[in-house]
C-alpha cells in the first residue's frame, strides 16, 4: 500500500514538473532580463552590477555569480599537442533528414506561447520611421504583440515567452512518430 502512495507521488510530481511552465522575459524598460522554471529555479542578467553578473536562484538557495572568474584557462602544452595532430577525415552518419530536422523545428517553435510583446522603435530616421509606420499596423491587427513607431527616440522590447516541459517532449515525439509527408 505504501509503494502505490509513493508511486502516485511520485508520477504526479513527474507530471509537475511537465506542467510547470518556462519562462524567457524581457523589459528593457524596467531592466528585466530573465529566464525561469517556474517555483523551481531563475537565472537573471544583472546589467546594472556588471555585464557578466547573473542571479541564480532556487527554493532556499539565492546566489549572485560573477561569470568571468569562471573559466579555467587550459594547459599550453596541451594546446599544442592538439595543433599537431593530423587531421583524420570524419565519417558523418547522417541520421536525420532535412524533411525531419524542419518538421521538428516547426513542432517545436509552435509550442512556444507569446504571452506578451511590446516593441516601442524609433531609428532615428524620420523617413524611415514613416515608411515602417504600415508594417507596424499590420503586425498590430494580427494580435500576437504591439509595435509602436515612434519620433522621440524610445526604443523598448517587453517580451514574455513561455512553454512547457511536456509540450516539447511532446513536439518531438510526434514528430518522430508521425509519418505524415511534406506538402
Amino acid at each position: 500500500m505504501i509503494g502505490w502512495i509513493i508511486l502516485g507521488l511520485c508520477l504526479l510530481g513527474f507530471a509537475w514538473l511537465l506542467w510547470t511552465p518556462l519562462r524567457v522575459e524581457i523589459d528593457s524598460e524596467n531592466g528585466i532580463f530573465r529566464a525561469e522554471w517556474r517555483h523551481l529555479c531563475a537565472v537573471q542578467w544583472l546589467p546594472e552590477e556588471g555585464l557578466d553578473r547573473m542571479r541564480v536562484e532556487a527554493p532556499f538557495f539565492r546566489r549572485t555569480v560573477q561569470l568571468a572568474g569562471l573559466s579555467k584557462p587550459q594547459n599550453r602544452s596541451k594546446q599544442k599537442e592538439e595543433e599537431t595532430k593530423p587531421a583524420r577525415p570524419s565519417k558523418k552518419k547522417q541520421s536525420f533528414s532535412a524533411k525531419m530536422m524542419w518538421r521538428l523545428g516547426r513542432n517545436l517553435l509552435r509550442t512556444f506561447k507569446i504571452k506578451r510583446l511590446q516593441i516601442w522603435w524609433d531609428s532615428d530616421d524620420f523617413i524611415w520611421n514613416a515608411q515602417v509606420y504600415p508594417l507596424a499596423s499590420v503586425v498590430n491587427t494580427l494580435g500576437v504583440g504591439r509595435v509602436w513607431i515612434n519620433f522621440t527616440g524610445r526604443r523598448e522590447l517587453a517580451l514574455l515567452v513561455e512553454n512547457r516541459p511536456g509540450r516539447i517532449i511532446w513536439a518531438v515525439l510526434y514528430t518522430f512518430i508521425t509519418k505524415r509527408s511534406m506538402s
